[in-house]
């Protein structure tokens, strides 16, 4: 009977810790969630009770003139057309030249390898900012100032997803790569047979936060582009807020509304993997 008392106290302890725990993680998950949820749903308030002293998350009178207005007085498709094309170019390109190049320096020997990654991992720590101008004197002698592969091109390698890919790949065993080789397999093969199935969860990981960066680059833009039929999404609605003199509280809302629904589909999608590939690199770290 003592053994049975003891054994349900502790039950009713661990039940006890993990509830609380449960209602502080969903107090703080609320926390972070409430301003994302305000925009979606201060997007369908007229704009009188968005900006009104008396706060209401809800309101009486829902509207879509917000959003008529945003999707009539700006090219929202032509925008759209290019975020998402230099997005995409940009993170096939960068899971390719990641996931490569980490192959290279993790299992692959050659003189100068440790030196060469060096120097692209202290790449990590210059600001863009810095290299601004001699890129776009680079772009624009190339003859590519507002065109796609001038926003594009200086994107298609990460130094950091190469830090995170060589990361990943060095913790495959070696023995893989050796019986591999044993078989007849070149290094490229062995790169798509063997090290691209076992580094899918880096790859969601490079990808997802690469697609997040790009969609959402606006100083690159900015600087290159100067035609409307080449803004970006975010350089464009920048130029509505400007245009219309100061930022419009619904307006503004929606907008912003827009621009992240690319990001939580593509989320959305691959969710499993980039969960299961930041806790693998938290365990790496």
């Amino acid at each position: 009977m003592l053994k049975r008392k003891k054994f349900n106290g502790y039950k009713v302890k661990r039940y006890v810790s993990v509830t609380v725990l449960h209602i502080l993680l969903i107090i703080l998950s609320l926390t972070m969630i409430f301003p994302f949820l305000w925009m979606v749903i201060a997007s369908f308030k007229p704009n009188i009770d968005i900006i009104s002293v008396d706060f209401k998350l809800f309101s009486s009178n829902w509207t879509l003139e917000h959003y008529r207005k945003v999707l009539s007085e700006m090219p929202v498709g032509r925008a759209y057309f290019n975020s998402l094309l230099v997005a995409t170019v940009v993170t096939v390109s960068v899971i390719f030249t990641s996931s490569a190049a980490g192959f290279l320096f993790s299992k692959l020997r050659f003189r100068g390898r440790d030196v060469l990654f060096f120097i692209v991992l202290a790449s990590v720590m210059i600001p863009p900012q810095i290299v601004l101008i001699p890129l776009y004197f680079m772009i624009s002698k190339m003859h590519l100032v507002n065109t796609y592969p001038g926003l594009i091109i200086p994107f298609m390698m990460s130094a950091f997803g190469v830090f995170l890919m060589r990361q990943f790949t060095y913790g495959i065993p070696t023995e893989l790569i050796e019986a591999a080789r044993m078989d007849g397999a070149s290094d490229w093969r062995i790169y798509f047979k063997v090290i691209l199935p076992l580094v899918k969860s880096s790859i969601a990981v490079v990808g997802i936060l690469t697609f997040l960066w790009t969609f959402d680059e606006f100083l690159w833009p900015l600087v290159t582009v100067n035609s409307k039929e080449m803004m970006t999404l975010p350089l464009i609605l920048a130029k509505y807020a400007m245009a219309e003199g100061g930022v419009v509280a619904g307006s503004s809302m929606a907008t912003t509304t827009l621009v992240v629904i690319p990001v939580l589909i593509v989320y959305a999608f691959f969710q499993r993997f980039f969960v299961s590939g930041m806790s693998m690199t938290g365990l790496k770290g």
